[in-house]
């Protein structure tokens, strides 16, 4: 198979991120770009993280901070819960709060220690 070039490269990251970006899981992502452009495991892991590398670039040169970045997922985590609740789906609600927990450290298990010996 002929190699891509620099520009089928750029396009094939620029498809990986959109996937990313649209929630679609690394295995999905790799999985797509197999079957899609008939790349090797190995060059798929690489444009993932091309994709992921640029992902990330494009926060930093946004200035976006990272309590703009936090409220931000909070306030999609707590739509994300609400409509979960709607949706009569307590899994999700769980799923939803837990994460807030996890990311704002006011839960139950930040207070405790959870998983620090003393």
């Amino acid at each position: 198979m002929a190699r891509a070039t620099s520009a089928e490269s750029a396009e094939r990251v620029d498809q990986l991120q959109g996937m990313i970006l649209n929630g679609e899981p690394n295995t999905a992502c790799l999985a797509h770009a197999r079957q899609t452009w008939g790349v090797s495991r190995a060059q798929g892991y690489r444009l993932l993280k091309k994709a992921w590398a640029q992902i990330k670039d494009d926060v930093d040169e946004s200035g976006i901070d990272r309590k703009e970045l936090l409220s931000w997922s909070i306030q999609t985590l707590m739509a994300a819960a609400g409509q979960a609740m709607k949706q009569n789906n307590p899994g999700a609600v769980v799923s939803a709060i837990r994460q807030l927990d996890h990311m704002t450290g006011v839960g139950y298990n930040s207070h405790r220690g959870h998983g620090v010996r003393r």
